[in-house]
């Protein structure tokens, strides 16, 4: 662990160096990540980063952008610092675009008009919510297209009686919409839907007896493990079934070692392990070449947004900036077996696969 620590240090470092040589010679291209300050997505964001920032060494070690050197600049803010954070490091840092951007700060970021005026992108937020907002380029899909596509996956593996359960803040009509695409399909299936608005056990008492092969919970890390440890109480040990935005380890912990169900999470790249994109093993060779650390599905998500970033830049000459280097990202872009395209809107990918994840009790 300390190793990992002690690797992480030097890397945060070494960005620190980079960012003040590439100012002192005034040929930089500053990319600016803003996180939220102890958000549950911290984890996620260092991981999303480190993947960008092999990309990002990569580029550099064969010129960078046209010859402007890549460099990063990394914050933490509580939500109500994220604007007056990020015009100072668009004004002291010269960040020219925002990459990877809390979930919480988002909607902040996406609605003010100080960031709008300055025209910084805001590309691959770690969000699956929605934004009109035209300097917003997401690199995944939204939380509905990952349970939709979670669902329509469940049904290929055979799976006829689902449940749905969705917690506040989701979309009501998101199970109505699932019941339309079944109806669609002709298929004999059956879809349960449950809100969670109170104790969990109270819903799981519910829905055990109707034997789910598997519940999908729209919900965060802790909604999915609380209805999942309160299913097990109950004698279920189906598919439990979550979105990307879930970490895996925590909702391990709180499922405890009770839980012998299944854990299936939706995944928006390709398995990072797996080798089968020439992106993921591009990926796999830069972080041991750069990092010396093994990939993830957040390792890989920077990496490929970094990649886009670079090839996109690339091809609009590498000077771009502000309305400029918008229009430049609004392009189509296959980063190695995985096209990210913003042609069509401000959603570059709609992938989604499911993820088998090693539950506690296995």
């Amino acid at each position: 662990m300390w190793q990992r620590l002690a690797r992480r240090g030097a890397c945060a470092l070494a960005w620190a160096a980079v960012t003040l040589t590439a100012h002192a010679q005034g040929t930089s291209f500053v990319v600016g990540q803003l996180i939220e300050r102890g958000a549950d997505q911290a984890d996620y964001a260092r991981d999303f980063m480190a993947g960008a920032k092999v990309a990002f060494d990569a580029a550099n070690q064969s010129g960078g952008i046209k010859g402007r050197r890549i460099s990063l600049v990394r914050r933490e803010a509580a939500l109500n610092e994220a604007i007056p954070q990020a015009v100072d490091m668009i004004e002291r840092d010269h960040v020219e675009l925002l990459f990877g951007v809390s979930e919480r700060l988002l909607p902040v970021l996406a609605a003010s008009p100080e960031i709008a005026r300055r025209n910084v992108p805001l590309l691959a937020p770690l969000s699956g919510a929605t934004s009109t907002a035209d300097n917003v380029l997401f690199i995944r899909p939204d939380y509905d297209h990952e349970i939709v596509a979670a669902h329509n996956r469940l049904r290929q593996f055979g799976m006829r009686r689902i449940a749905l359960v969705t917690a506040a803040g989701f979309d009501p009509q998101l199970g109505v919409r699932l019941r339309g695409s079944i109806a669609k399909g002709n298929a004999a299936e059956t879809l349960d839907l449950y809100t969670l608005t109170g104790d969990p056990a109270e819903l799981a008492a519910r829905i055990a007896p109707t034997k789910p092969t598997a519940v999908i919970v729209a919900g965060d890390t802790l909604t999915y493990a609380t209805v999942g440890r309160a299913l097990a109480q109950q004698g279920w040990y189906g598919f439990l079934v979550g979105l990307s935005s879930v970490n895996p380890q925590v909702a391990r912990e709180i499922l405890g070692s009770g839980y012998s169900g299944g854990m299936l999470l939706a995944q928006t790249v390709p398995n990072p392990a797996s080798g089968v994109t020439k992106v993921a093993r591009e990926h796999m060779a830069r972080m041991k070449q750069f990092l010396d650390e093994p990939p993830s599905a957040a390792t890989l998500s920077g990496y490929i947004a970094a990649v886009y970033l670079v090839q996109a830049m690339n091809a609009a000459g590498g000077k771009v900036t502000g309305v400029e280097l918008r229009r430049a990202l609004q392009t189509r872009v296959d980063v190695g077996g995985f096209t990210l395209d913003f042609t069509r809107g401000n959603r570059g990918s709609e992938f989604v696969d499911l993820n088998y994840i090693q539950g506690a009790g296995n």
